[in-house]
């Protein structure tokens, strides 16, 4: 019989997973930026098995692109793929916010709630890496609240492809911008049931974003991987 793999390996590499993800979120790797085993492991201080685990699934969900030959790559995205997406997530988003705010159980109130609360704790310790993912994951969170796994993965899909590009682009500080501020007055209005509120401000929130991508498009410059992974690995 195969050997069940051990609670401690699961937990490095969940590790190297996360901290590949989080250098991601926290902008400190450029659209183009080859991710090589060897270097990786260097850096991170694992085994380059470990690491091409990470990778390969980072590359199954969407965050890494493979290229035959050449390798393992952060993605790209265009100012006009990136519109096109936000359009799809629009249609998408503002129907599913209507249909949460017309009927949705006490279980995902709590938990809408409970993820509101996680993102302003993330702002308020100015945690830029954990915000990004909560303000991703805030987006999932409603389709999930739908019960629809078709719906769910979808989203994941348009979300996955969008959230490098945002990461890129927004400043430093969130204060005071289209992004997770915006999530607390639509799960608001989601709860005390103002579909049309809800609707809109989903649409608002959205235009918000793609208008702060176009006018800060991502600066793609050269960085060492010592630096990208500073402090990113638990």
């Amino acid at each position: 019989m195969p050997r069940k793999p051990r609670k401690g390996n699961v937990a490095a590499d969940e590790a190297v997973y996360g901290a590949i993800r989080r250098a991601m979120h926290l902008g400190r790797l450029a659209p183009g930026t080859k991710l090589q085993e060897p270097a990786l492991a260097r850096v991170l201080k694992v085994s380059r098995e470990r690491v091409r685990k990470a990778l390969h699934r980072l590359v199954h969900e969407g965050w890494l692109t493979s290229v035959p030959n050449r390798g393992t790559f952060v993605p790209s995205l265009t100012v006009e793929e990136m519109r096109e997406i936000y359009d799809v997530r629009s249609m998408l988003e503002a129907a599913i916010v209507r249909r949460l705010s017309e009927d949705h159980t006490a279980p995902a109130a709590k938990r809408l709630k409970a993820h509101i609360a996680e993102e302003k704790a993330a702002l308020k310790i100015e945690d830029r890496g954990r915000a990004f993912a909560l303000s991703g994951e805030f987006h999932i969170l409603l389709a999930e609240l739908c019960g629809n796994d078709e719906l769910t993965k979808l989203l994941r899909g348009l979300l996955t492809r969008s959230t490098m590009h945002f990461s890129l682009a927004a400043p430093q500080q969130l204060h005071n911008c289209a992004g997770p501020h915006d999530h607390g007055d639509i799960a608001e209005a989601i709860l005390t049931g103002k579909a049309d509120k809800a609707a809109k401000l989903m649409l608002t929130h959205l235009v918000g974003l793609v208008e702060l991508q176009s006018t800060r498009p991502p600066e793609i410059k050269p960085v060492r991987l010592e630096e990208a992974f500073r402090g990113v690995l638990a």
